[in-house]
């Protein structure tokens, strides 16, 4: 017969095992962000459905958009890597917002100096993300993208992390590197293949955006047709015939760069004649149907954001500024998964977003059952008059009054 005693030393030992288990397994807390609830107040600016993310200055914005997505307090909300570009090369930068998506997990930082120079702000952010590393990239914590110093390289790697460098001659040759960079990593080229001009790149924001969500392939046109980098990227998916998606209306693509393209896939434009245009025709676009085969390893393809209902997050832009609005693609890509609009250059909202945001508007309904619209406002180039008109777009359409009257039948749907 086992005494008691024997039972309750069993049960006592095996009690301070399992919690010295889980006290060992448990995530160390990372440091605190060193902010506070009113240190960026001016540049906050909260309103009911609004609130912006803005530094300083450009760098310090794309660090904003970076703490907005991970608080890097422990292993599971620090990204994979981080993505370092120059702020002198927009072409590159929207090409590499394809590597923000899974499996990288990436924000997206800034290089200064003609890509000689790794700014004070980019390297605290570095330390403090304290990236986990790309397990199917051989950990890589870092990736220097585009022709820059090897001296901010050697910067990089003082701080312990471990860095990839990816570059080529021009952007044109630097989106088929990148292209036969992430199938070698994914194991197949995808048959979604985005296009834009290299001389209107205003026009590429919003699918920049879209890729960094879902990590599409992207690749160049110029003025002179179809380059032969594009042609490759194009012939590597010609067993599958791809679908490709223009981001450029026809005064700069022009019908016979089209007919270039429609013999490597399928081609369709997106419609737009203006970048706000193009990018309210986007949010609201989607093209569904099957990548390739029907009954055999069948595999669908869902294009686009395809918003026509109420319950979304949406990114306010100026044009004005590349560099606060390409970074940006890391909220599109974690968080609330906002798309893109764009403002007029004169910093209002155009006519194709409002009316865009009416369909998109909130109609009253149960507390339970109640959506709602929210947004970013992105840097500091969208004037306060043109946040106020966006947050009553977005606003439910009425308030409740329930003075003893019931809520209109058919109103009380999710």
């Amino acid at each position: 017969m086992i005494k008691p005693v024997y039972t309750l030393l069993s049960v006592t030992a095996l009690t301070v095992l399992l919690i010295l288990g889980h006290i060992l397994l448990w995530e160390p807390q990372g440091k605190p962000l060193d902010v506070s609830t009113t240190q960026n107040e001016k540049l906050l600016e909260l309103t009911g459905s609004t609130a912006r993310l803005s530094g300083e200055n450009h760098i310090q914005t794309a660090t904003v958009y970076s703490q907005t997505i991970y608080a890097a307090a422990q292993e599971k909300d620090r990204p994979g890597a981080v993505v370092l570009v120059r702020d002198d090369d927009p072409a590159t930068a929207i090409a590499t917002t394809r590597l923000q998506h899974f499996p990288v997990n990436a924000p997206m930082l800034f290089v200064t100096g003609n890509g000689t120079i790794l700014p004070e702000d980019t390297k605290k952010e570095l330390e403090r993300l304290g990236p986990e590393g790309v397990t199917m990239d051989n950990n890589v914590q870092v990736y220097i993208v585009g022709n820059i110093d090897r001296r901010v390289v050697d910067e990089v790697e003082k701080l312990n992390l471990k860095t990839q460098t990816i570059s080529a001659s021009n952007p044109i040759k630097f989106a088929e590197v990148l292209d036969e960079y992430i199938a070698v990593l994914e194991s197949y080229h995808k048959q979604i293949v985005f296009i834009a001009s290299t001389d209107a790149l205003e026009y590429a924001y919003p699918a920049a955006n879209w890729n960094a969500h879902m990590g599409d392939a992207f690749a160049y046109v110029t003025p002179d047709g179809v380059p032969e980098e594009t042609k490759r990227i194009l012939e590597r998916r010609s067993l599958y015939y791809p679908y490709i998606y223009v981001f450029a209306p026809s005064s700069v693509v022009n019908s016979t760069t089209m007919a270039e393209l429609s013999k490597y896939g399928h081609v369709q434009r997106i419609p737009g004649s203006t970048p706000q245009e193009m990018a309210v025709r986007w949010a609201g676009y989607k093209d569904s149907g099957h990548m390739f085969s029907w009954l055999i390893g069948y595999i669908p393809r869902s294009v686009g954001w395809g918003y026509a209902e109420p319950g979304h997050n949406l990114l306010l832009a100026s044009p004005e500024d590349w560099r606060v609005v390409v970074p940006s693609g890391v909220l599109s890509h974690m968080g609330k998964h906002g798309f893109l609009i764009l403002t007029e250059p004169n910093g209002e909202l155009p006519d194709a977003a409002r009316s865009y945001l009416q369909v998109l508007k909130p109609s009253p309904t149960y507390p339970s059952q109640q959506v709602f619209n929210f947004a970013w406002i992105l840097g500091r180039n969208v004037n306060n008059e043109t946040v106020r008109e966006l947050d009553e777009l977005l606003q439910v359409s009425s308030p409740y009054s329930f003075n003893n009257k019931s809520l209109p039948v058919g109103n009380n749907s999710s």
